[in-house]
């Protein structure tokens, strides 16, 4: 089954091939990293309660863009920080990739926005919680501090079958040498990202 997923204004389109085959399920990381792109890029609404932040891991090759490349930002948090993509035209956060490894952190809100419910129809309910020391209030449960077992069980398989099969590359988010962004990055200062901290050690909703 082909998925059809876009940012929230509909400027930006993509496809995600086999979508059960190329995808790991839900997972959120609550991480200051993660809190900070939201918040830098204007969407920290999207922000679960306790500060978390929702991708469903899928293998860059099965996604292919179909509109609005033009519309794309990239953004790092540090010079060796993860390549986060957004779009420029509304703000959606897209998806997080680092080199060499078959992993693309899609936004589960592009599902959404292409088929309301689609998300949790297709994939279940959240399998992994991770970096909960972040977390605002109290996560639930099953919430990892840092990585549990539970969540490697959830991501190795994933990460392993994407490096025999190969999957990592191509990726739309890369050109054709698999290293150089399709965008220029823009690579947070050390005083941004102190300022951006200041936000997210408030309690949500009194930023």
């Amino acid at each position: 089954m082909t998925a059809k997923v876009r940012c929230e204004c509909g400027k930006f389109q993509a496809e995600v091939i086999d979508v059960k085959a190329s995808t790991a399920g839900r997972a959120v990381c609550y991480c200051d990293d993660c809190q900070s792109f939201l918040h830098h890029i204007g969407r920290a609404e999207l922000l679960d309660q306790n500060g978390g932040t929702e991708v469903i891991p899928t293998f860059p090759s099965a996604i292919k863009f179909m509109a609005g490349r033009e519309q794309l930002r990239c953004t790092r948090l540090s010079p060796k920080g993860l390549y986060r993509f957004s779009t420029v035209c509304c703000k959606t956060p897209v998806a997080n990739l680092m080199l060499g490894a078959p992993w693309a952190g899609l936004s589960p809100h592009l599902y959404n926005f292409g088929e309301v419910g689609f998300v949790e129809r297709n994939f279940g309910q959240v399998k992994s919680r991770i970096m909960a020391k972040f977390a605002h209030g109290e996560p639930p449960k099953d919430a990892s501090q840092k990585m549990g077992l539970r969540d490697i069980v959830f991501v190795a398989p994933f990460l392993l079958k994407g490096l025999i099969l190969g999957k990592k590359s191509p990726s739309p988010f890369f050109e054709a040498d698999g290293q150089t962004p399709i965008v220029t990055p823009e690579v947070i200062s050390l005083e941004v990202r102190k300022d951006i901290r200041k936000k997210i050690s408030a309690p949500l909703g009194k930023q």
